[in-house]
């Protein structure tokens, strides 16, 4: 599948960020159908997989933004997603960042990745404010959210329930 014609390419020093493609399939698939999704809902199953993967893609045909594939620049292979998820109109968009496996845990990647898109996200793309929600137990995520100059909301619900916390990015604090 070529990639979305009006997909930004994002590039880090060590990854490039771009368009999910149906060659990220089976990568993806391995990810959300393992215990590595225990955090955001998952296991999935192949059909939930194949159908969320879908609605990725989708996202960026209903609002113009969406998820980026992380790739390592240095071998062009497929290792999480990132971006901004719009799932209903009356709310802020939503940050969101995945490393596919744990090979790619502990290197920053995330955090590049996540970086990357929040200066996208608040510089061409226009947005002045999202939201992310964290589960208690991810404090690689958790970390990721401060260093992006998320402030944490109790007073937010979590929609999760109580195991989760919400924070608030503002194009001020992220830049």
């Amino acid at each position: 599948m070529p990639a979305l014609a009006h997909t930004p390419v994002l590039d880090t020093p060590r990854l490039v960020l771009r368009a999910p493609q149906a060659d990220d399939l089976s990568a993806f698939v391995a990810y959300a159908t393992s215990a590595r999704t225990r955090f955001v809902g998952g296991p999935k199953t192949v059909a939930q997989a194949v159908e969320k993967f879908a609605g990725m893609i989708g996202q960026w045909v209903l609002h113009g933004y969406g998820r980026f594939t992380l790739t390592r620049r240095d071998t062009g292979a497929p290792i999480g997603h990132v971006g901004p998820l719009m799932l209903a109109e009356a709310e802020m968009p939503e940050f969101t960042w995945s490393l596919w496996g744990a090979d790619a845990e502990g290197q920053g990647f995330a955090q590049e990745a996540a970086q990357a898109v929040a200066v996208w996200a608040f510089g061409p793309l226009g947005l002045t404010q999202a939201s992310t929600i964290i589960h208690a137990e991810n404090t690689a995520s958790h970390r990721i959210a401060a260093r992006l100059g998320g402030v944490q909301r109790p007073d937010w619900p979590a929609h999760f329930g109580a195991d989760f916390t919400t924070y608030h990015f503002t194009k001020e604090a992220a830049l």
